[in-house]
């Protein structure tokens, strides 16, 4: 049966549910991809398919980018490539591929951009042009009990196990924080890198991780939607910028891109997007 949703919120309570349920079971899916708008495209774009903006994607972090029940791709990051995408003429499609496998894909053309909550960060700029579009940052969630007593991103992690998504900034985050521990005399980290947040989250409900790391409003997504099985602990660390990412080669997209979210900030779509998934602390138009 296909579930269709009205709202954001209908989307993120039935996604909750199902990333809990693979946490449980440790079950996962296959790849999605969608393709929608009435774009004319645009002849002049240099694109993996004509008319076509082609988004690597991991539809592992809800509220910014999950699939429904259909493998339809949908989330803010979504909602913010779509509006972009129809300012330049384009339809949108959003290949899925590891969190790790993102950038390689990019690099071997597989698509045009990576709109997919990623980070922009001095090593990813050697590599691509960043339009960032998203506020964000990152934190930890564990379990109900808690029985390795984690408080948040602070000597508490010295010693326990601790889940992250490899190639993201959590497992960076948890290495630092790993050789601080072992500089002051205190056990490492011992760190698990996994493809999936619904395996970290297995990790976490089997026992055999006391914590998870990754974006904090993924962290509090889960807490609000598992109904106090896991807990958001600490502040969040580390303000960051998510942008879409293009080739260094491909100037004329990178700036096509940047005039597009230029446009759906002063016409309202931007601002729109925010407030229908709760995003407006991520709004990096208006950021101090």
């Amino acid at each position: 049966m296909i579930r269709t949703f009205s709202s954001p919120l209908q989307r993120l309570a039935y996604a909750g549910s199902a990333v809990l349920a693979l946490a449980l079971t440790g079950c996962g899916g296959g790849q999605a991809e969608s393709a929608e708008g009435q774009g004319s495209g645009s002849a002049n774009l240099p694109l993996v398919k004509d008319g076509v903006l082609t988004s690597c994607a991991n539809f592992s972090t809800p509220p910014n980018i999950f699939a429904e029940a259909d493998g339809t791709p949908v989330g803010a990051e979504v909602d913010i490539a779509k509006s972009m995408a129809e300012e330049m003429g384009l339809e949108t499609a959003f290949p899925e591929y590891a969190f790790a496998g993102l950038i390689p894909a990019l690099q071997a053309k597989q698509c045009d951009v990576i709109m997919s909550t990623l980070y922009i960060k001095p090593e990813r700029e050697e590599i691509a042009d960043f339009v960032p579009y998203l506020l964000s940052g990152s934190g930890v969630s564990v379990s109900k009990e808690n029985p390795a007593g984690v408080t948040g991103f602070d000597d508490t992690l010295c010693g326990v196990r601790a889940a992250a998504i490899t190639g993201a900034t959590g497992a960076g985050l948890l290495e630092e924080k790993s050789a601080e521990c072992e500089s002051a005399g205190m056990e490492p980290v011992e760190i698990s890198l996994l493809d999936r947040s619904a395996d970290a989250l297995q990790q976490v409900v089997a026992g055999q991780a006391d914590a998870f790391v990754d974006t904090y409003e993924l962290m509090k997504y889960y807490e609000k939607q598992s109904d106090g099985d896991f807990q958001v602990v600490g502040d969040p660390v580390g303000q960051v910028q998510i942008g879409a990412a293009t080739l260094k080669e491909n100037a004329e997209l990178h700036e096509a891109l940047e005039d597009a979210f230029g446009t759906i900030v002063e016409n309202g779509r931007y601002a729109e997007i925010l407030k229908e998934w709760g995003f407006e602390a991520q709004d990096i138009a208006n950021a101090e």
